[in-house]
C-alpha cells in the first residue's frame, strides 16, 4: 500500500472524478487506455512487479488485480473511505467476509463481467425461464476462453446459469468448458427442446475496450450512492433506461 496521499478533490459538475486502477493485466491495460482516451485522470496504480503508487488518494478505486492482493484493497478503500469497482473473479469465496465489511462502509461494486452483451444475455435466460412451463428443455451453458484461462468454470457463465434458475427456470443448467480458440471469450446458453428444437443465445466478446469504457462510466456514478453492496446489474438497468445525455 501506497504511503498516505493528500486527498483528490470531491469533483461534481465539470471534470471527471480521479480513478485508482489495480492491476497490470489485460482488463488493467485497457481500463488505463480508456481513461487516457478519455482524459481521465488516473491517481494511484498498484502493479505486482512495482507495488502501489499513489499521486493522491483517488474518488474511485478500480480493482482488476489478484484475489490474492484483496486485503491490501479493503484496507485502503477502507483507511481512505474510497469507493471500489471489484473486477475480480471468484472472489467472494475467498474474501467474503472483508467484502462485506468493506461495503458497509463505502458502496462497492461486484462487476466480475462489464459487458452490456453479457448483461443483456441473462436479461435473456430469465425471460425464457418465465415461458419455461410451456415444456421442459434440456440447458446447456457453454464457457470458452483462451487456453491460459484457468480449467473452471467461468463467473460469467456461473452467473448466467443462476439467471435461468432465478427467474424460475428448471432444471438447472449444466456447465461446460473449453479452452483454446482466440480472445477474448465466448459464452451460450442453449434450450433443447427434445429432438426437434432448440433456442441458443451466444455472446463474444473480441476486446475489453468496451468493458473498460463500462467501467469508467459506472465509477463515475459509483460516489453518488451510499455505502453497500451493489448488483451490478442495478447499474446495468440504470444506464439503459436512462436518456443518453444523463451518462457520464
Amino acid at each position: 500500500m501506497p504511503p498516505d496521499a493528500p486527498p483528490a478533490a470531491l469533483q461534481h459538475d465539470g471534470p471527471p472524478l480521479t480513478v485508482g486502477i489495480i492491476g497490470a493485466g489485460r482488463l488493467g491495460g485497457a481500463l488505463l487506455q480508456a481513461c487516457t482516451d478519455a482524459r481521465i485522470p488516473v491517481s494511484l496504480r498498484a502493479r505486482a512487479s512495482t507495488g502501489w503508487t499513489a499521486e493522491s488518494v483517488p474518488d474511485v478505486l478500480i480493482d482488476a488485480g489478484a484475489p490474492g492482493g484483496f486485503p491490501e484493497v479493503a484496507a485502503y478503500c477502507l483507511k481512505h473511505s474510497v469507493p471500489l469497482l471489484e473486477c475480480v473473479s471468484h472472489l467472494r469465496p475467498r474474501h467474503a467476509g472483508r467484502l462485506d465489511e468493506v461495503a458497509a462502509a463505502v458502496p462497492v461494486l461486484e462487476a466480475v463481467n462489464l459487458s452490456f452483451g453479457s448483461y443483456l444475455q441473462r436479461r435473456l435466460a430469465g425471460l425464457v425461464a418465465t415461458a419455461h412451463h410451456l415444456t421442459t428443455p434440456h440447458v446447456d451453458v457453454l464457457d470458452r476462453h483462451p487456453a491460459r484461462k484457468a480449467a473452471r468454470v467461468s463467473a460469467t457463465a456461473e452467473r448466467l446459469a443462476t439467471a435461468w434458475t432465478d427467474g424460475g427456470g428448471h432444471p438447472e443448467a449444466k456447465l461446460g468448458l473449453r479452452r483454446g480458440g482466440p480472445e477474448v471469450s465466448e459464452h451460450s446458453i442453449t434450450w433443447t427442446w427434445g429432438a426437434d428444437e432448440a433456442l441458443t443465445v451466444h455472446h463474444q466478446v473480441t476486446s475489453l475496450c468496451a468493458v473498460a469504457r463500462t467501467a469508467l462510466a459506472f465509477a463515475q456514478r459509483l460516489p453518488r450512492h451510499p455505502p453497500g453492496l451493489i448488483a451490478l446489474d442495478d447499474f446495468f438497468h440504470a444506464l439503459s433506461t436512462s436518456p443518453l445525455g444523463d451518462h457520464p
